[in-house]
């Protein structure tokens, strides 16, 4: 048995799932990387794979060796590139999980900057607004927002965005322009706490006010609230990312001279994980890129 080429059918298969994708990927036979993955079983007494008629998962076995194997792989390369004189190329399928709507507005539309920098990593971009388990679903890296709260977690800061009140122009010239926080009692606020009552705590050099938000439209999701908000149907508190490529003539920010609570942006990984280069590439890419400088 080949080890090197085994070893990488089995990353490849632990990115991809497919033999025929993975042979397709490294120039060989369905059945040799096959044969690949039997023998590494072989070898290491274990099921790497569960088999069926629909698709192929991964053993909790093959997911605590990938990250052993993926860590020999880069130091084998890392030699080979020596031996040339040349520098290691970082590789790979790079797993990462983002919320939402920062993955749409701000992580999304730099992505293509990335892969044509590093032309032989691929990116899987998993947009949810859920808590991932980095370990057990695969992810590499993380990118969250509020404060870090799992001490199992390595977290690096990249960013913190302001939360702002806005409003479009159609709106305002209906319904008149607030200019303290206590005036959103009169306007038709779109709420993002969930289906109860959000509250907003406005800062200023005169002191701090607490509104209770209570409005007839409300979302989860702070994109919708934008573009209801933009649409001209009411006030609505969105992150700082959703404006950052608005036109001024299509949305106004109002109460400039109060703050809210702002929202912290960081990269996070799981404290064992060995990173890969791709990983590390990724994160500096991160902080060039949306990190203030």
């Amino acid at each position: 048995m080949d080890s090197i080429e085994a070893y990488t059918a089995f990353l490849r298969m632990m990115e991809l799932g497919n033999f025929t994708a993975v042979g397709r990927q490294l120039g060989i036979s369905q059945s040799t990387v096959s044969k690949h993955i039997a023998a590494l079983e072989a070898e290491f007494r274990v099921q790497l794979f569960v088999r069926t008629t629909r698709k192929i998962s991964p053993t909790i076995e093959a997911v605590e060796l990938q990250e052993h194997v993926q860590r020999l792989l880069e130091q084998v390369e890392a030699v080979r590139a020596v031996a040339l004189g040349q520098r290691p190329e970082a590789r790979g399928m790079l797993r990462v999980a983002m919320p939402e709507s920062l993955g749409r507005s701000r992580i999304m539309p730099i992505l293509p900057m990335f892969l044509d920098r590093y032309p032989q990593i691929t990116v899987e971009a998993i947009l949810t607004d859920s808590d991932p388990d980095l370990v057990r679903e695969g992810f590499e890296l993380a990118i969250a927002v509020g404060d870090p709260t799992t001490p199992s977690l390595v977290s690096r800061a990249l960013r913190v965005f302001d939360r702002i009140v806005i409003a479009a122009p159609s709106y305002l010239s209906r319904r008149g322009v607030p200019h303290m926080p206590s005036d959103l009692d009169d306007h038709d606020v779109i709420v993002t706490a969930g289906a109860g009552t959000g509250r907003a705590v406005f800062d200023s050099e005169n002191g701090r006010q607490v509104i209770d938000l209570v409005g007839r439209l409300h979302t989860n999701s702070d994109q919708a609230a934008y573009d209801a908000a933009a649409a001209g149907h009411g006030i609505a508190i969105v992150p700082g990312w959703l404006l950052e490529r608005a036109a001024p003539s299509q949305i106004m920010v109002l109460l400039s001279d109060y703050s809210l609570p702002t929202i912290p942006v960081f990269v996070t990984y799981p404290q064992t994980r060995f990173l890969s280069r791709r990983a590390r590439l990724f994160i500096d890419f991160l902080v060039q890129e949306i990190a203030i400088r």
